[in-house]
């Protein structure tokens, strides 16, 4: 029987289906006109993935080898981290700009320094949780937000700490905010008015009185200084030489019984060198020496 030649299939009602076309060029030809002609390959295309695939690839393999021969000499994951931002600056995820919006310049330039990792320059660096915890290390920065605007720019929104007072401590005098934590003074930011805090670890232990103070107006118009007494206690030193003497324990309850006299009978208006609230529930006072000689 003789052999049978099988033609191409028909479409029915057609001619048979052309073969494609051959492309006009190679996808790495592509690749280079579109380089030679200026356009741009944006991080998050095909070409732009691969060579910062191939680059991680290449990198991870010269890195375990190197690792291999000498382990003592190598930090792994460091080594890693730089051999993947190196690769991804390579590919145009390189950080461009690090905005601070509100900040004075000498701020800005803390935020920049502190963001990325020192000697990282690209986008896979700046992971917004690791810088939002490096620009919140600050003590001047109350919180922070971060967001990464590709290709090139991370934007850094930043809170920062209000003083509430001024804190005294081994000669120095530094501020800090309602927590107690140390508040470094901007320019033109004044401290006139603000209490003093006197004595070693008298900053995070004001922390309850500060706070309290937002509703003790009468006691907090006329506070001077909060002395730290024995590393235990607290005088709080007033206008007009009073002292109050307040107990260890919930010394802001303390205060608040004396803004509830002070509001009922005036009683700092009075001439007195001291009041005694160590003892909850009890008041002791002491009139000023003037008065008490007067009096005799």
């Amino acid at each position: 029987m003789p052999a049978v030649k099988r033609r191409p299939a028909r479409r029915r009602g057609g001619s048979p289906s052309p073969p494609p076309p051959p492309p006009p060029f190679s996808r790495l030809e592509a690749i280079h006109r579109a380089h030679q002609s200026g356009v741009g390959l944006a991080p998050n295309t095909p070409p732009a993935r691969s060579l910062l695939a191939g680059g991680l690839l290449f990198s991870g393999v010269a890195i375990a080898g190197a690792a291999f021969l000498g382990p003592q000499l190598y930090d792994v994951r460091e080594a890693t981290a730089v051999a993947m931002d190196v690769a991804a600056s390579t590919v145009g995820m390189r950080v461009h700009a690090i905005e601070a919006p509100g900040l004075d310049p000498v701020r800005q330039d803390e935020i920049r320094e502190i963001a990325l990792p020192e000697g990282r320059r690209s986008m896979l660096a700046a992971d917004p949780q690791d810088v939002k915890a490096r620009v919140e290390s600050l003590d001047w920065v109350a919180r922070a937000e971060v967001q990464r605007l590709w290709p090139s720019t991370v934007r850094i929104e930043v809170v920062r700490r209000e003083a509430m007072a001024r804190w005294q401590e081994n000669g120095m005098v530094t501020l800090v905010d309602a927590a107690g934590e140390r508040v470094h003074e901007a320019g033109g930011v004044s401290s006139a008015g603000l209490p003093l805090l006197v004595g070693p670890g008298a900053g995070p232990a004001a922390e309850p009185i500060l706070r309290a103070l937002d509703n003790l107006p009468a006691v907090r118009d006329r506070l001077v200084a909060l002395v730290r007494v024995g590393d235990r206690r607290f005088d709080a030193r007033l206008q007009g030489g009073v002292t109050v003497m307040l107990p260890e324990e919930d010394p802001a309850a303390a205060l608040q019984e004396l803004e509830a006299l002070q509001d009922a009978h005036r009683i700092l208006d009075r001439a007195l060198a001291r009041i005694d609230l160590r003892l909850p529930h009890v008041m002791a006072v002491t009139p000023a020496a003037s008065s008490a000689l007067n009096g005799a």
